[in-house]
C-alpha cells in the first residue's frame, strides 16, 4: 500500500479519538520515512492545528486551497519536529462550496508538488459534507470506534456511508481500548467488535490518559515516554505499509485471551 496512499479517517460518532489517531497515525508513518501529509477536514471545527502545537502557524487553510485563492506553497506547514510530515489545516468557518471536483485537483497539485507517499484526510464523520467531499477521491477508509455499544452502532453506520460512496477498503481501528482483563467480561472484546462492524481490524489503541493530556499540550504520543500507545500506532502504520504485525505486538502486560473474546 506505499504507493501514494489516500487514507480517510472518519466516524459517525464524536468523542472517539479520530483526531487523535489520525494525528498518531500521521506522526508515525513519518518516522518510518514515509513523507506524510496531515490534512483537517473538519470543516469549521478544526483542531488538529491544536493537537500538533501549530494554531499560531496557520494562515490559510484547505478551503484556499481548493477555492483557488493561494498555491500549495502557502498552504502546507511541516510539522515542528518531524520533517516528513506536512499538515494543512481546517477553515474555523466553513460556507459550503466546495465540489469533489476542486478537492481532487488540489490533491493531485500537491502529489506532484511534494510527492506524498500518504495523505490521511481528518474528516468530520458521519454523513457530513466533509465525507461526502472526501471519499470518492480516497483508496482507503479508517473507521475510528471506541467499545462504547453507542460508538460499535455507529461504527457499523460509517461502514454502510463509506460503502455508499463507494470507498470499499475498510479498516478498523479500536481507540481508547480498557486493557484491564477484569473490564473483560463487562465490554465489548475485539473479536466481537470485528464481527458486529463488518470491518477487517486495522489495529487496536490502548486507553491512555497521557495520551490525551499530551494532546492537549500540543504534543504527541512519540514525545512522551514508551508506552502500548506509541506502540499500537507504529503497529498500525507498519500493517498499512504491507508488513504483518501480530496484533499487540510489542505491548507489555497484556493478557491476549480475555481481551480478543471478553
Amino acid at each position: 500500500m506505499c504507493t501514494v496512499s489516500r487514507i480517510l479517517v472518519t466516524s459517525c460518532k464524536g468523542g472517539v479519538g479520530k483526531s487523535t489517531v489520525s494525528a498518531g497515525l500521521a506522526i508515525a508513518l513519518s518516522r518510518m520515512g514515509k513523507k506524510v501529509l496531515l490534512i483537517d477536514f473538519d470543516l469549521g471545527n478544526r483542531s488538529l492545528d491544536l493537537m500538533l502545537g501549530m494554531e499560531d502557524d496557520l494562515i490559510y487553510d484547505i478551503c484556499d486551497l481548493t477555492g483557488g485563492r493561494v498555491d500549495c506553497e502557502s498552504v502546507v506547514h511541516l510539522v515542528p519536529g518531524y520533517p516528513n510530515l506536512a499538515f494543512i489545516g481546517a477553515p474555523f468557518r466553513y460556507e459550503g462550496g466546495m465540489t469533489e471536483e476542486a478537492l481532487s485537483d488540489a490533491l493531485h497539485r500537491l502529489e506532484e508538488v511534494y510527492g506524498f507517499d500518504f495523505i490521511l484526510v481528518d474528516t468530520s464523520g458521519g454523513a457530513h459534507e466533509s465525507v461526502a467531499l472526501a471519499a470518492p477521491v480516497s483508496d482507503i477508509g479508517i473507521i475510528v470506534s471506541s467499545q462504547n455499544p453507542t460508538s460499535i452502532r455507529a461504527a457499523e453506520k460509517s461502514g454502510l456511508l463509506l460503502d455508499e460512496a463507494g470507498i470499499t477498503d475498510q479498516y478498523l481501528i479500536i481507540n481508547g481500548f480498557d486493557m484491564q482483563p477484569e473490564s473483560a467480561k463487562a465490554r465489548a472484546g475485539v473479536v466481537e467488535m470485528i464481527d458486529r462492524t463488518r470491518t477487517r481490524l486495522l489495529g487496536i489503541v490502548p486507553m491512555d490518559v497521557r495520551l490525551t493530556l499530551l494532546s492537549e499540550k500540543g504534543k504527541s504520543v512519540f514525545e512522551g515516554e514508551d508506552s502500548n500507545a506509541r506502540r499500537a500506532f507504529e503497529n498500525i502504520a507498519s500493517r498499512l505499509c504491507g508488513t504483518h504485525v501480530p496484533l499487540l505486538d510489542g505491548f507489555r502486560g497484556v493478557k491476549r485471551q480475555k481481551l480478543l473474546f471478553g
